[in-house]
């Protein structure tokens, strides 16, 4: 069964249209990233499925409608690590990374997850009562990603997991990455313009230009495809 389904999906800023008839699919356990530049539309794709704003179209979830309702959307097993992180700042990483289980009420497994999530980014160990807001950017987007994964997705939706980010960060949040997908058997839905990064990881990518999917197909397929290597690949 596939595990997301979007159709015919537009969404909207107000009156201003920002999605036109984005159609995609993730399989179970699957990587799918939406590529594009700034201001493509990759954020509101994620926004609208995680309910935070007006669409139209049909949305599948795990074989049922996805409700509309963020809180809904998060029970359901679809959860967004958001661009800019909107962590909280003067809590410590500990408490940052529990609130991802605010819905859950399996505590022991809930322990667990967060020693794991330490094993998977050893410095968030090592800062585990320090304050968020005095931790470096790599730390940070860290601390963003666990606490999504802290409430257990079937489809994590990551945006833009490396904006802004050292070089080496980037390879910490890479290498961190392909553990998950073993450690927590889920798939993720990836929007980055990193697009070296997006090829390295998905199986399928989608191209998003002015709001709307120009090409898509496999990564191997894309990534010999003449516009995405001179545009976006600098090859």
């Amino acid at each position: 069964m596939t595990l997301l389904k979007i159709d015919d999906l537009h969404a909207f800023y107000g009156k201003a249209q920002a999605l036109h008839s984005v159609s995609l699919e993730v399989e179970p356990e699957a990587v799918v990233a939406v590529i594009g530049p700034n201001g493509a539309g990759k954020t509101t794709l994620l926004n609208a499925l995680s309910g935070l704003i007006p669409y139209q179209g049909e949305v599948q979830f795990n074989g049922q409608a996805l409700p509309r309702r963020p809180h809904e959307i998060v029970a359901r097993g679809l959860i967004h690590c958001p661009e800019g992180r909107h962590l909280f700042p003067y809590l410590d990483v500990r408490d940052n990374l529990a609130l991802g289980a605010y819905l859950r009420h399996d505590s022991a497994e809930v322990t667990r997850d967060l020693q794991t999530i330490e094993a998977l980014f050893p410095r968030l160990a090592e800062r585990r009562h320090q304050a968020v807001h005095t931790l470096s950017g790599g730390e940070q987007q860290m601390v963003a990603v666990g606490r999504a994964l802290m409430g257990r997705p079937k489809l994590l939706m990551l945006d833009e997991p490396t904006l802004g980010l050292a070089p080496i960060v980037c390879e910490d949040i890479s290498r961190a990455l392909g553990e998950i997908r073993q450690t927590f058997e889920m798939a993720i839905l990836l929007a980055e313009q990193n697009t070296g990064f997006a090829f390295a990881h998905a199986e399928r990518v989608h191209l998003l230009e002015t709001g709307q999917l120009v090409r898509e197909g496999s990564s191997d397929e894309l990534s010999e495809d003449p516009y995405i290597r001179q545009a976006y690949l600098g090859r």
